[in-house]
């Protein structure tokens, strides 16, 4: 990567948006955008827990809905879903499935539009800049569930940014959902369910510490039962109220944190902002962001480290599991 292409977007994210993750043959594989990602630990009603999802996803619909245009729905009955295109508010279908799913299941929930990137028309539908995912895993499992999304950096006038919109949605999203931990900032964003562009992105994540790559269910299956250690820090950081107490509650982040970050309280836990805007920082000019060093060395005690396998896939010769281990350890 001796010519990087994101060179060009310090000082002018917007330019991100059109940038795309492709093979050397020129097949789409990913592109770059903000992101959000949140987990819930598993609760007495997994019902509640699905209602909760939804009043997040809904809340992304209200926002985003002109940008919105395909809903995929899941289906109890062959434990398989099916894509639909969006004609009106689809939520009165979903919420009357989601009030009488099995709880021996797990249950599956995405808004995205159809896009296709301007410079790859061939892979049109591959890689979506707006999507909203819910994943409510079967109560046996007694596993994580995940909230995710994605959104361009800035609207398509390329002037209106999407920092504060993010941010304020979070906050909302945390309140509604109570998560254990999450984060949100600048992130690679791949197609739905598929790792084949991860090995093309990895470049980026090496160079860019502060990109995250949101394989969150990746990551549920490698903390398996573990629900107070989290992935990754980002621009925006989530600790829920149990995942604060270990590190010393909300008095002990403001003594470590402020005030060069800004901590945003929560009925639930706290979001920590490391910096004013995100960064991507620069690892081949030693620009690895203090602000998101701070909050790194802050939660660093409640940063899950045991991996049994990898989050993500990377090209050989390099091993799956210890690039996993030195990104997560990026910023220390």
């Amino acid at each position: 990567m001796a010519d990087d292409p994101i060179d060009a977007c310090h000082g002018h994210p917007s330019l991100l948006d059109r940038l795309p993750i492709a093979t050397p043959r020129g097949m789409l594989m990913g592109m770059f955008g903000l992101g959000a990602e949140l987990y819930a630990a598993p609760r007495e009603s997994y019902a509640e827990l699905r209602r909760d999802m939804l009043k997040v996803q809904e809340n992304y619909y209200q926002r985003f809905k002109e940008h919105l245009d395909r809903v995929w729905l899941d289906n109890p009955k062959t434990a398989d879903g099916r894509i639909k295109k969006m004609t009106a508010d689809p939520f009165s279908e979903i919420r009357e499935a989601v009030d009488t799913w099995r709880q021996d299941l797990g249950y599956v929930n995405t808004l995205f539009k159809a896009y296709t990137h301007p410079d790859f028309p061939r892979d049109a539908n591959t890689v979506t800049p707006w999507l909203s995912s819910v994943f409510v895993t079967a109560e046996r499992s007694r596993r994580l569930s995940n909230y995710q999304c994605y959104l361009p950096v800035a609207e398509e006038n390329r002037v209106a940014l999407h920092f504060d919109v993010l941010k304020e949605a979070l906050l909302e999203w945390c309140t509604l959902l109570r998560p254990a931990h999450g984060c949100a900032g600048y992130s690679v964003i791949l197609e739905l369910a598929a790792q084949s562009g991860e090995p093309y992105c990895y470049p980026f994540l090496q160079r860019h510490p502060g990109l995250n790559i949101p394989q969150t269910v990746q990551f549920i299956g490698r903390a398996e039962q573990t629900y107070n250690r989290i992935k990754t820090i980002n621009w925006l950081t989530v600790l829920g109220d149990e995942v604060l107490a270990e590190l010393g509650g909300l008095e002990a982040a403001r003594q470590a944190l402020e005030p060069e970050a800004i901590l945003h309280p929560y009925p639930g836990g706290v979001v920590l902002q490391a910096s004013a805007v995100p960064l991507l920082g620069d690892s081949h000019r030693g620009d690895i962001p203090e602000a998101y060093r701070r909050v790194a060395r802050f939660t660093r005690p409640v940063r899950f480290e045991d991996y049994q396998s990898s989050l993500f896939k990377v090209f050989e010769p390099l091993e799956r599991k210890e690039e996993t281990r030195k990104w997560i350890r990026r910023f220390d």
